[in-house]
C-alpha cells in the first residue's frame, strides 16, 4: 500500500524523480513480498539466498543512483551499478576469510553495515564536495550514514547487551530503508532540477 502511495505522490513530478520513485517503490514492494511470510520462495534455498542478495544490492543501488545523478557524470547508471557491488563483494570476501562471521547471521549483517557506513563516510568526505549538485549528494549520503549507523547500533546492542529494546532501534532503520528512503531520495532528485 505504501508503494502505491509513493507512486501516486510521484506521478506529478518531473520524469527522473517520477521514474525513480516508481521503479524503487515497486522494488520495495517486491522485496517485502518475496522476503516476507507469504512468499512462494522457499526459505533456506538457493532461490531465497539469490532473492535476498539481489534486493540488498538493489536497495543500495537506490542511493547510488541519486548520488551519481548529483555528480552529473555521463555514465550515471553503470557507475551506480558498480558502486552497488562494492560492499556486497567486500563483505563476501570477509565472510569467506572469517568462518565465524559466515556462520552467524547477525555478524554478517554487522559486517555489511560497517562496510557500507565506512563507504558512505568516505564518499561524504572525498566525493560529495566534487558533486555538481552538492546539497543533493550531501543529503542523500547523510541519510545513508544515519540509516546504517542506526542498524549498527541495533546489531551491536543485540550482540552485546541482548536487550529487546535494540529490536526497536533496528525497526527505526528498517522504516528508513523500506518506507522513508524512496520518498526522501525522490525529493532530493526533484530539488536538483
Amino acid at each position: 500500500m505504501a508503494s502505491l502511495l509513493v507512486i501516486a505522490w510521484a506521478w506529478r513530478k518531473r520524469p527522473i524523480p517520477r521514474a525513480y520513485a516508481t521503479v524503487f517503490a515497486i522494488a520495495i514492494a517486491a522485496d517485502a513480498y518475496l522476503n516476507g511470510p507469504w512468499t512462494f520462495v522457499k526459505a533456506n534455498t538457493g532461490w531465497a539466498t539469490a532473492v535476498g542478495v539481489f534486493f540488498v544490492i538493489f536497495g543500495d543501488f537506490r542511493y547510488f543512483v541519486v548520488f551519481e545523478e548529483s555528480m552529473q557524470n555521463a555514465w550515471k547508471l553503470p557507475r551506480a551499478v558498480v558502486w552497488a557491488f562494492v560492499v556486497p563483494v567486500t563483505a563476501q570476501i570477509i565472510r569467506w576469510k572469517l568462518p565465524r562471521i559466515e556462520s552467524d547471521e547477525r555478524s554478517t549483517f554487522l559486517v555489511y553495515e560497517l562496510l557500507f557506513f565506512l563507504l558512505a563516510a568516505a564518499i561524504r568526505i572525498w566525493r560529495v564536495p566534487r558533486a555538481k549538485i552538492e546539497i543533493v549528494a550531501r543529503r542523500a549520503t547523510q541519510f545513508e550514514i544515519v540509516m546504517y549507523m542506526t542498524w549498527i547500533i541495533a546489531d551491536v546492542g543485540l550482540m552485546t547487551v541482548g536487550s529487546d529494546a535494540f529490536y526497536g532501534v533496528r525497526l527505526v532503520a528498517n522504516l528508513m530503508y523500506y518506507v522513508a528512503l524512496v520518498p526522501f531520495m525522490t525529493r532530493q532528485l526533484e530539488s536538483a532540477r
